[in-house]
């Protein structure tokens, strides 16, 4: 059975086979372009899926008749999700069966140098994302550690399944230098491009101009861990805002509450929103 989901693997992503070769050219220049990129550790990679496997799974992108799905409205996010409960199309589920497998995740210590890497099939803060029309994320890190192993969280992958997406549709992906505050990179969310990027205390991103009108931004994200690392630098458990030039005097303000109320508090807060 393993034997037979690595080949599966293997003959989906080309890429894949580079690991056959210890001193690859491919691997060493992406892995080296990983390693330079600023202002943190990324990498965009344009069909490294196969382009009919994303295709099916963006016929059956519909959040409406999935089970358990997440409703995220706030001054500082607009989206909707999947959660760890939801069964997801089937594939959608293959897609993520590829990236969690053992040949994906030596690749991605082969791009990296990040060994140990552990996945999340349970797809916490992952999963399925989508953001319609108006709907914006704001610069912010990323939660530090998965709430339920503890494990630490050091990369992410994204997938976009967004065909024809112009620059004035809006939603790309924007890297940040934190000081002095500043756009660093916008990356645009085209279809079957894959953006693997750094998780730690300096790794800011999001997509703060909003999506156009009648467009909606779809992407597939997978988390990856280690057991958790002494001495690797303060970041918060739980997802992190940057104030920047571009946002409204409430969402200003909202970061600040942030950082200064409890984690239980805000727990509660949005508890209740759901609720409502």
């Amino acid at each position: 059975m393993f034997r037979f989901l690595q080949d599966s693997c293997m003959a989906e992503l080309p890429l894949l086979r580079e690991l056959e070769q210890p001193d690859s050219p491919v691997l060493d220049r992406l892995g080296q372009h990983y390693a330079t990129a600023r202002p943190f550790p990324y990498l965009v990679m344009d069909d490294l899926f196969p382009a009919d496997l994303l295709e099916s799974a963006l016929r059956e992108f519909n959040l409406s008749r999935l089970n358990d799905v997440n409703d995220f409205r706030n001054q500082m996010q607009t989206k909707r999700s999947t959660s760890m409960a939801t069964v997801l199309p089937p594939t959608v589920q293959r897609f993520f069966n590829i990236v969690h497998a053992a040949p994906f995740l030596r690749l991605l210590t082969r791009l990296t140098g990040i060994t140990g890497l552990v996945p999340d099939p349970y797809l916490y803060g992952g999963g399925m994302h989508e953001v319609a029309g108006q709907g914006h994320f704001q610069v912010h890190l990323d939660f530090s550690h998965h709430p339920v192993t503890q494990l630490e969280n050091r990369l992410v992958l994204i997938t976009y399944l967004n065909t024809d997406w112009k620059h004035d549709d809006g939603g790309g992906l924007e890297l940040w230098h934190a000081t002095p505050r500043r756009r660093a990179v916008a990356i645009r969310p085209s279809f079957a491009r894959t953006v693997l990027m750094e998780q730690s205390a300096r790794s800011w991103h999001g997509h703060p101009q909003v999506v156009r009108s009648g467009r909606v931004r779809r992407a597939l994200i997978a988390y990856f861990y280690t057991a958790p690392r002494t001495g690797a630098g303060a970041r918060s458990r739980q997802t992190q805002y940057l104030t920047t030039a571009g946002q409204s005097l409430s969402q200003r303000l909202e970061v600040i509450l942030r950082r200064l109320a409890p984690p239980l508090l805000m727990d509660v807060a949005r508890a209740r929103r759901r609720r409502h």
